[in-house]
């Protein structure tokens, strides 16, 4: 039977946790005001939730746990609603509430209707260690506390609960109180408590992001689906019979007998021949049939049945340069095809505004390399891409044409992380359908390096051997490899940066309205709106992102954000049907 309240027992304590008493609250009772006043004029709380279930649209919040020095307070929330600590989740003022993967306590607290304060009062020790050993995986609190028994975690927690149960819920607000006074010391210390306030602000804003979901039309997904195979088998037939285009190894074979001295059938290898009519078609089929093994009728899978959505999981930190990720599904990494974009449309009444910040990694490294004539370029609010061919090709700003203009950003972008001269062929053929001579890209990076000295003597400063390196907010990473000492301190700004806008949309919702943010692809945010006052919605995320930026990179670079309205995922102009 679940037990009465009072005061339960808690046995074998992990190492560093000091004994307390656990204090199990199963309903409303008298003393509840004084009980929760003594709560909220804590400096900090341990915070957990326990629930029924991982999904915040069909499961419960059973337990919540509120952990001080000395005792615990575990309230069931079957009899205790939750709705009871409205004060102590929506004030800007209140205890600094320490927890481990708060992103999913969140995810219950909005759904819930009571988390309405700023990440400001959040510590999540999962982030924190993730940025202080600069990993791009979460660690379970099991790994930060190896004597912590989780095994009663999938426990079954909407019946009767034992007292077990209580001291695991208990356990699991007070293992991350414990931690976290030595993770702010060695925060201060390394110098990156600006990184952490900016992940903890922009937290509620991840969670909010992953609980509203992303509009998804499965029968327009199904249809690119459907398209996507007829092309991979129409192409599949033109290819030579009794070959496994599939094959790697016979793919090879193949080609060496038509002629063709490939030392692999990789798609930028393959880039260099794709005039050759049998090369353009195999590179075809396999984009096609990339587009069906990953983007096929198998997404439908990843709809919420509650809520008719994708809610994918945002990882905050999902990698080393501090970049977020997206799993279950990735959608990052969805193709700009149309057919596959204008499958994410939302409902009627509704439009998507997609901003993102304009060539943002060059501002970031012209700021970090103190490249004068770059910066003098955004300053000015020039074409820098333009500016870049009439440099090395020696032109007239006013005669550079679209195809200059093309190799420019092969340049632009090729170059900024420290690719040599046969890196920076196969890049522009692959990214931007550039061919080049070896010469002729040795020729033109020594003459963007020419045009860019700031940035030749960035590249050449860089260290030899492992090295720790830093953002502008001083988000860390240590490593040995070259391009990583480039493109992190460039890329994890962008990160910062990207970050410090989803933190002010969260503390500015009120401008917004009924729109909220629905994804976060690296230098781009977009948020879902309703169709009146679309444009002023835009506008306010325009700013903030702005702003955003600006409050990590300073005033060194101007910060340009540019957006538009679309009916589904960038695909549909929302104009075209006002």
């Amino acid at each position: 039977a679940t037990p009465e309240a009072g005061v339960v027992e808690v046995a074998g304590l992990p190492e560093g946790v000091e004994g307390f008493e656990l204090h199990y609250i199963p309903e409303v009772g008298p003393g509840m005001g004084e009980l929760l006043d003594l709560l909220m004029r804590q400096p900090v709380l341990g915070v957990d939730l326990e629930t029924t279930g991982l999904d915040p649209h069909t499961s419960r919040p059973r337990l919540l746990s509120l952990a001080m020095p000395g005792a615990v307070v575990v309230f069931d929330l079957f009899g205790v609603p939750l709705e009871v600590f409205y004060p102590l989740f929506s004030r800007e003022e209140g205890p600094l509430l320490v927890g481990h993967n708060l992103k999913f306590d969140l995810l219950f607290l909005l759904k819930a209707g009571v988390w309405g304060a700023s990440g400001k009062r959040l510590w999540d020790t999962g982030l924190a260690h993730q940025v202080l050993h600069a990993q791009a995986r979460m660690p379970a609190l099991k790994d930060l506390a190896p004597e912590l028994d989780k095994t009663l975690q999938t426990s079954d927690w909407s019946g009767p609960l034992s007292p077990e149960q209580l001291a695991y819920a208990a356990l699991d607000a007070v293992v991350p109180l414990s931690l976290y006074g030595e993770q702010k010391k060695r925060a201060r210390a390394m110098g990156l408590e600006k990184v952490l306030e900016v992940e903890h602000r922009a937290l509620p804003a991840v969670a909010w992001m992953e609980l509203r979901g992303v509009p998804f039309a499965p029968d327009l997904w199904e249809e690119a689906a459907r398209e996507a195979e007829r092309e991979a088998e129409a192409l599949r037939g033109e290819l030579p019979f009794g070959v496994n285009w599939n094959s790697p190894a016979q793919v090879l074979a193949y080609l060496k007998g038509e002629g063709l001295d490939l030392p692999d059938t990789r798609e930028d290898t393959l880039a260099g021949y794709r005039e050759h009519p049998l090369v353009a078609k195999l590179l075809r089929y396999r984009e096609a049939a990339k587009r069906v093994s990953t983007y096929g009728k198998e997404w439908a899978k990843h709809l919420n049945p509650a809520t008719g959505r994708i809610h994918p999981s945002w990882q905050q930190i999902g990698a080393e340069t501090g970049r977020m990720a997206c799993r279950k599904p990735n959608l990052q990494q969805v193709p700009r095809d149309p057919a596959l974009r204008r499958a994410f449309r939302p409902p009627e009444g509704k439009v998507l505004l997609k901003a993102d910040f304009s060539q943002i990694e060059l501002r970031i490294a012209a700021a970090i390399a103190r490249e004068g004539r770059m910066l003098q370029a955004f300053r000015e609010g020039k074409d820098l891409h333009a500016l870049t061919a009439s440099l090395v090709l020696g032109k007239p700003l006013e005669e550079v044409g679209k195809e200059d203009r093309q190799l420019a950003k092969a340049l632009n972008f090729g170059l900024l992380y420290g690719l040599g001269a046969e890196g920076l062929r196969r890049y522009a053929l692959t990214a931007y359908g550039v061919k080049l001579t070896p010469e002729e890209a040795q020729r033109l990076r020594e003459a963007f390096f020419r045009a860019y000295p700031a940035l030749k003597r960035w590249h050449r400063s860089q260290p030899e051997g492992e090295v720790e390196v830093r953002t502008l907010l001083g988000r860390r990473r240590t490593t040995d490899r070259y391009t990583e000492k480039l493109n992190t301190p460039v890329q994890g700004t962008g990160a910062d940066g990207l970050k410090m806008a989803l933190a002010l949309l969260w503390e500015n919702r009120a401008l917004l309205w009924k729109a909220f943010p629905v994804l976060a692809v690296h230098d781009e945010l977009v948020l879902e709106s309703p169709e009146e006052g679309a444009r002023e919605y835009l506008e306010a995320l325009t700013a903030l992102m702005r702003q955003g930026m600006e409050e990590v990179l300073g005033n060194a670079v101007p910060v340009e954000v540019e957006g538009g309205i679309y009916r589904d995922w960038g695909a549909t102009p929302w104009e075209e049907e006002a």
